[in-house]
């Protein structure tokens, strides 16, 4: 159970079938609801903090060599999440939200730019660790819900911007309609929140909301020097970006060749043919990325 000892407060606190609903005591606050009970959260100022040990609360499959370990994770999400001005970039690599059990969803590309999910073994539960052993899906994660034919999804996660996640069904069960370019709409009983989808970018595909870019909203210590399927560890900016050499150096280069592409399977495919052509900057730093 959550400790009030340990500095972690909630307005009130009901246990329902293993799941653990947090209502915060500000006006207005939205609820976050954690299947989890290792996972911790508290209210800092305007902002939820929430920890976990990113262990996933499920059998998991061995489809790589690496093995999930217990984490360091803290992230903060705004208590009462607004739709900005304009919307943000969601990191391609590394933690974007964080599940309902605590695990993290990851961006779409794994470290070499390519699609992580069609370039790695995913388990059942569409997860696999990183070479730090931090677990994780890059879609929708089959092991945290079953969809009810005719109804909508329920929530599956928070988008570090707090806007809310929610599964592959929108109303009556059908696919969610007029998705904007972040994978999120509105509804009148929902507001603005996100959907997950079977196709690119399978999770959030930009931030409507502010995400947070302070504090540790991402593994402290993790994946340093490691390659493989790991999180780009930027000092500004959206939590696990903003500091990718490799994509500075290649960006010329997929505005010239692959012009007015969203980051997508076909930007990649696109990519990959003109490659060749590429400048010598940008080869040199795709060439460290993969030694």
């Amino acid at each position: 159970m959550i400790s009030s000892s340990s500095g972690f407060w909630f307005g009130r606190i009901l246990g329902l079938g293993g799941m653990v609903l947090i209502f915060s005591g500000a006006v207005q606050a939205q609820d976050l609801a954690f299947t989890n009970s290792k996972v911790r959260v508290k209210e800092t100022g305007k902002y939820f903090s929430i920890q976990s040990d990113g262990m996933p609360d499920h059998r998991w499959e061995k489809v790589n060599p690496n093995t999930p370990t217990p984490q360091n994770i803290e992230v903060r999400i705004p208590i009462q999440p607004k739709i900005a001005s304009k919307k943000s970039d969601v990191p391609s690599r590394g933690p974007i939200a964080i599940a309902i059990n605590g695990v993290v969803f990851f961006g779409p590309e794994d470290a070499h730019g390519k699609l992580a999910i069609e370039n790695h073994g995913l388990d059942s539960c569409q997860g696999h660790p990183a070479p730090s052993g931090m677990y994780h899906y890059h879609s929708t994660p089959a092991c945290i819900h079953k969809d009810v034919r005719g109804k909508h999804s329920p929530v599956i996660g928070y988008a570090f911007d707090g806007f809310k996640i929610y599964g592959l069904q929108g109303e009556r069960g059908q696919l969610p309609k007029n998705l904007d370019s972040c994978n999120g709409h509105t509804d009148q009983k929902r507001n603005y929140h996100y959907h997950t989808t079977k196709g690119f970018p399978y999770v959030l595909g930009c931030y409507r909301g502010t995400a947070v870019s302070t504090g540790n909203n991402q593994n402290r210590g993790m994946d340093r020097g490691q390659r493989g399927d790991r999180m780009d560890r930027g000092r500004r900016g959206p939590p696990g970006g903003g500091n990718d050499k490799m994509r500075s150096a290649c960006d010329a280069d997929r505005k010239r060749y692959c012009p007015n592409m969203p980051p997508s399977r076909e930007m990649h495919e696109c990519m990959r043919k003109n490659r060749r052509s590429f400048s010598q900057t940008c080869q040199d730093a795709m060439l460290r990325r993969r030694n």
